[in-house]
């Protein structure tokens, strides 16, 4: 509806206005287009459609639907179709989506690779797809050298598909590297763990060999290590082993120093040992003997160290045992200490045998005295006093407990009538017999001057000599039954035997120069002279009263050799002369060399 306003005027200034209505009417709808299908390969796009009206003319349709579609299928499209003046229609139009062509297979290149290959996924195209992505269940990374396929799947979404295989080749055609190995060394012992090397396929690899990887003995071992990386490729190296010892070993202390009594034999208690390397030997170096400052003192120095396996040497350690003479001499006569007697039967002094158990024995000083006097009793105290060569002392006592009586005495002794020797009959009694008694020839056969018997010529058989001692406060009567016979006879004497071998070590065995028959002072009254000289010639010992027991050769130089006679001489031959006199039995004395 539109209102025109009408002006009416009569040109001398008057003028009117009128409105008239003018109504415009639509009241047809527009024409319902019929409209074709539209088919697509792959896609598909409408074109706007347009449909005609009475009074608008040509209408074009408007939608809300999407005018373009790339999946497959059928869609539909409302179209509205409006002349703007109230009146509007909708048509539809059909949307055919179709996909029938399957995607390209496409040729895919070989994947190579040294140690290692990955493939990329591939693609293809598609008429409708575009670009199509392979898939696939196969790996895409191999490491291990050899030929591998893998199958890749091409799907366009819109049921067609297609497959491709692709060669995956993984080579391995570079050595791993050389390796430098370092020395390995080691005190005692050396041990080694297996090297590494790198490898352009495998990485790190790690050495094998079947050489031992423990050495304990001293040197250089040599081991051969091999790498491999698994795939045929392989190289070797070596390592050299260094086992040292250059520690020397450890040695304990030895015994401590003792002194000991002889005749006690040293005993040495050796050290131990121990080496970080292993066994060790303790070797026994020196054992030095020095005499002490007297017979039968002396001591021993026995030293040691030890030594591995490898020949090093410990330090030395040693052991001193002084050997003294701490107990006096002891006798082996056995005697009673105390003993009662008569006063006419009192025991002779016994003749002890004195010994010592490391040394000679000085000569025993003897004394006798009278104690404990009563009118019918006495007691005689005998004492010997003794010493050995070191000076250690030694007393022994006798008591005679004396009760006074007079009883006789007969002693029964024997004489050779051809014998010019005297006999002196005092030498007979017992010991300690009074000296102021008178003898009396019985038999009156003889020869009888005071006490000495003259039995030269005397008649044989059977004589009584008497002895009589009538003051004092034992009266005493003593008879000597003398045998009178005819069989004294020369003796022989013993022969001069040299032991030509001793061994003075100090062991108490045949420690000196024994020679047979020096003690016989009747066969051979001026002694035994002896001279001893070295290989050179050189006088080391020379005495003119030999004995076996103080004036003997003990291994100790008297002479004119240069070796102190503080040390004992060396082990060796020695060569001596004898010189000597002896009885031959007529009375005449003969040299004897």
């Amino acid at each position: 509806t539109y209102v025109i306003t009408w002006t009416f005027d009569d040109g001398n200034g008057q003028s009117v206005t009128a409105t008239q209505n003018v109504i415009v009417d639509d009241t047809v709808a527009p024409t319902i287009p019929v409209l074709a299908d539209l088919t697509g390969q792959c896609y598909a796009t409408a074109t706007v459609p347009t449909t005609t009206d009475g009074c608008a003319g040509t209408l074009t349709g408007t939608t809300t639907d999407p005018l373009t579609y790339s999946t497959q299928g059928t869609y539909v499209i409302t179209w509205t179709f409006n002349d703007g003046n109230g009146q509007s229609v909708t048509a539809m139009q059909n949307v055919i989506v179709d996909d029938t062509v399957a995607p390209v297979i496409p040729t895919l290149v070989d994947v190579t690779g040294q140690c290692s290959a990955t493939a990329n996924v591939p693609t293809t195209t598609d008429v409708c797809a575009g670009t199509l992505t392979g898939t696939t269940t196969d790996p895409l990374f191999y490491s291990t050298q050899g030929n591998y396929v893998i199958t890749w799947t091409f799907n366009d979404g819109n049921g067609q598909s297609i497959t491709a295989t692709q060669n995956v080749i993984v080579d391995d055609t570079v050595a791993p590297a050389i390796p430098v190995l370092a020395d390995v060394t080691g005190q005692c012992s050396a041990e080694t763990s297996a090297p590494t090397t790198d490898d352009n396929c495998a990485g790190t690899i790690t050495g094998t060999t079947s050489d031992p990887l423990t050495y304990s003995t001293q040197g250089t071992h040599i081991i051969t290590w091999t790498f491999s990386d698994g795939n045929g490729q392989s190289v070797t190296a070596t390592q050299n082993i260094i086992v040292k010892d250059s520690g020397a070993p450890t040695i304990s202390a030895a015994g401590a120093n003792a002194t000991i009594a002889c005749p006690a034999t040293p005993t040495f208690t050796a050290p131990t040992s121990s080496d970080t390397c292993g066994t060790t030997t303790v070797n026994e170096i020196s054992t030095i003997t020095t005499p002490g400052n007297c017979e039968g003192s002396y001591s021993v120095t026995r030293t040691w160290d030890a030594t591995d396996a490898n020949g090093n040497h410990s330090a030395t350690v040693s052991q001193t045992i002084i050997v003294q003479d701490l107990t006096g001499p002891t006798t082996t006569t056995a005697f009673p200490p105390s003993i009662d007697v008569k006063c006419d039967a009192i025991p002779t002094k016994p003749e002890l045998v004195f010994v010592d158990n490391c040394s000679t024995v000085a000569t025993p000083v003897y004394t006798e005295k009278i104690i404990n006097q009563t009118p019918t009793s006495y007691s005689i105290e005998r004492e010997w006093n003794v010493a050995d060569a070191c000076g250690n002392p030694s007393k022994f006592v006798q008591l005679v407990n004396v009760s006074i009586a007079n009883t006789g005495i007969v002693i029964t002794s024997s004489a050779c009538n051809a014998d010019s020797t005297p006999i002196d009959l005092n030498t007979l009694l017992p010991a300690d017999t009074p000296t102021n008694g008178v003898w009396t020839n019985v038999d009156n056969i003889g020869i009888l001057q005071g006490s000495i018997f003259y039995p030269l010529d005397a008649t044989l058989g059977n004589h009584i000599f008497e002895y009589k001692v009538t003051d004092g406060s034992c009266p005493l009567d003593i008879k000597i039954n003398m045998n009178v016979n005819f069989d004294c006879k020369v003796l022989g004497c013993e022969a001069i035997v040299v032991h030509n071998a001793f061994s003075p070590n100090g062991d108490g065995i045949n420690e000196q120069l024994v020679i047979d028959g020096v003690e016989d002072t009747i066969c051979y009254p001026t002694g035994i002279s002896i001279e001893i000289y070295n290989r050179w010639g050189v006088l080391v010992f020379e005495t003119s009263k030999y004995d076996n027991t103080n004036n003997v050769f003990d291994g100790y130089s008297r002479g004119r050799t240069t070796v102190s006679q503080s040390d004992g001489l060396p082990t060796g031959t020695y060569f001596y002369i004898v010189n000597y006199e002896s009885f031959d039995g007529t009375g005449n004395i003969q040299m004897n060399k």
